[in-house]
């Protein structure tokens, strides 16, 4: 299950591995075949088993052409982990695929213009999501500043340093790099919430 190669012998395996078989491949494939279904069908919410089987016959597939090249090798290592993140490799490379046939070749009328998912996987809007979340529960944080805090906040967007705004507020520069403080920690604490 390990590519690297030896020094003395560039093309042969490691000082303590065996080279893998068909019949290793095989085994492989009896032990862990219904788990990685269930891998790969949890990738795809379970909505395409169609995908799910491709991926595992491609995983092994690819196996089976290192061990015809002989470049397949064993020190006794967890095959699971292996095949997990290769089966999970896999379905993001079939997704992203399928996203792009998808693009190039549109349902519908061809005349019309055609929207394209620069995000296949909904990265994108999972954070764009979060973001919202987090700006509402900034703007609340921000309602429930004191007068004091918000003027504070003010001149810090002005661009005034610390001793300016304490001179204007009557308080030394100190004072107001500890009201900044607790305005912040307010702020991250009332965003953080719940997540």
């Amino acid at each position: 299950m390990n590519e690297d190669l030896t020094e003395t012998d560039p093309e042969g395996p490691g000082a303590d591995a065996h080279i893998c078989t068909q019949s290793d491949v095989a085994a492989q494939y009896q032990q862990n075949h219904k788990w990685l279904r269930y891998v790969a069908d949890r990738f795809f919410d379970g909505k395409r088993p169609d995908m799910a089987d491709e991926v595992i016959g491609l995983v092994f597939a690819h196996l089976l052409e290192l061990v015809e090249e002989e470049k397949l090798t064993d020190r006794g290592e967890s095959w699971r982990g292996y095949l997990r993140k290769a089966v999970l490799n896999r379905c993001i490379d079939l997704a992203r695929a399928e996203r792009k046939a998808r693009e190039r070749f549109p349902a519908g009328n061809p005349e019309e213009p055609r929207i394209v998912d620069r995000d296949p996987l909904g990265d994108y809007a999972a954070a764009e999501d979060l973001a919202r979340r987090r700006q509402a529960k900034l703007n609340t944080a921000v309602a429930n500043l004191t007068d004091r805090q918000v003027t504070i906040v003010r001149h810090v967007l002005n661009g005034e340093t610390q001793k300016q705004i304490g001179e204007e507020l009557g308080i030394s520069g100190q004072g107001v790099g500890d009201q900044l403080k607790t305005i912040i920690k307010k702020c991250h604490e009332e965003v953080t919430r719940d997540e």
